[in-house]
């Protein structure tokens, strides 16, 4: 039942935020190269809390499992997906306008994306499937960290900060069996 709540918060949560993006730039290019950024952040959200979920569940029981977070940032990422598609058709300056180099880094981002999100229900019986998921966790954590490190608005530059906390929130070390004691006690 969490999961589909989860979703729902990512994909109306998202909805939302594409709406208010053409409602504040307007229904042009201005607004949909809004609504594109707007809702790649917004999946971030869910990508970086499902990056640091496996750390966190370790001292807080309450947080959310991290397949489902990382499911949640892939139905926030497809809904970012249709504003790329918004931007590139609808909103383009001729018929269709995206450069090869564009074209690969959208397929290799979409095909990422979805192999997390298909990777990410954990079968510790099959060893690849476990690997693939860790790999295409690492390798998108590896792209926010080198894009938001060299970004052109200096001030988002500062997105870099979560991006390598969530990766350290991910190693956190398991609680010490003294204050899993303690806590039970209370």
């Amino acid at each position: 039942m969490l999961n589909r709540k989860l979703l729902s918060t990512a994909i109306i949560g998202n909805c939302v935020v594409v709406g208010l993006s053409f409602a504040l730039s307007g229904w042009n290019t201005e607004g949909a190269g809004s609504a594109t950024r707007n809702t790649a952040r917004f999946a971030i959200t869910f990508f970086l809390a499902g990056l640091a979920a496996p750390g966190l569940k370790r001292w807080m029981r309450w947080i959310p499992e991290p397949f489902a977070l990382i499911q949640g940032f892939v139905a926030a990422q497809m809904i970012h997906f249709g504003c790329v598609v918004l931007l590139h058709t609808r909103f383009a300056p001729g018929r269709f306008h995206l450069s090869v180099d564009e074209a690969v880094v959208t397929i290799l981002g979409f095909s990422l994306v979805v192999a997390v999100g298909a990777t990410a229900v954990p079968h510790p019986e099959k060893r690849f499937y476990s690997f693939a998921h860790v790999f295409t966790l690492y390798v998108l954590f590896l792209i926010l960290a080198a894009d938001y490190g060299e970004h052109p608005v200096r001030v988002l530059r500062l997105i870099l900060i979560p991006v390598l906390l969530a990766m350290l929130l991910r190693h956190l070390p398991r609680r010490s069996e003294r204050s899993l004691t303690a806590n039970a006690s209370r």
